[in-house]
């Protein structure tokens, strides 16, 4: 199993970090590559809940079913496939409050039956990827944040 971590400070609270992240439809707004998602049932992410994924990254065609396997709610969101799956994969976003504004985002993707070769290329990869995944949830968060702001 090949295990890519990263670990971000947001200046934003908890809750709204993990709103973000539980709102599995859109993903694809902060994870370049994601081309399809389904979700089911419908709405927030909770435990249970079944993920269906389909892109392209790093020239890879990838298509895979998750369901939510860890949820505290503003705390910890883990998506897992199958165990019996060809292609283990899990990620898990755990959250760490610092503040009532801030907290830390721990990300960790494990993926499974990766063959040395290859794990080097993915490594080089989620060293990019995982940052850029970061920096892409703070935009979104401060837009809306803005967004609020003029509302209120």
């Amino acid at each position: 199993m090949a295990t890519f971590e990263y670990t971000d400070t947001f200046d934003s609270p908890a809750a709204a970090v993990f709103a973000l992240l539980t709102d599995l439809k859109a993903r694809p707004t902060w994870i370049k590559g994601i081309q399809e998602v389904r979700v089911t049932p419908p709405g927030p992410a909770r435990l249970g809940t079944s993920y269906f994924e389909a892109g392209k990254f790093s020239g890879y065609k990838s298509e895979k079913t998750m369901l939510v396997a860890a949820f505290e709610q503003d705390r910890l969101l883990t998506l897992a496939t199958e165990a019996e799956a060809p292609n283990p994969f899990r990620e898990s976003y755990r959250i760490e409050p610092l503040s009532e504004e801030a907290c830390r985002v721990h990300f960790t993707v494990d993926v499974g039956n990766v063959p040395k070769v290859a794990e080097f290329f993915m490594r080089q990869e989620m060293k990019k990827a995982q940052p850029q995944n970061a920096a892409r949830l703070k935009s979104i968060l401060a837009s809306r944040t803005a967004r609020e702001e003029r509302l209120t």
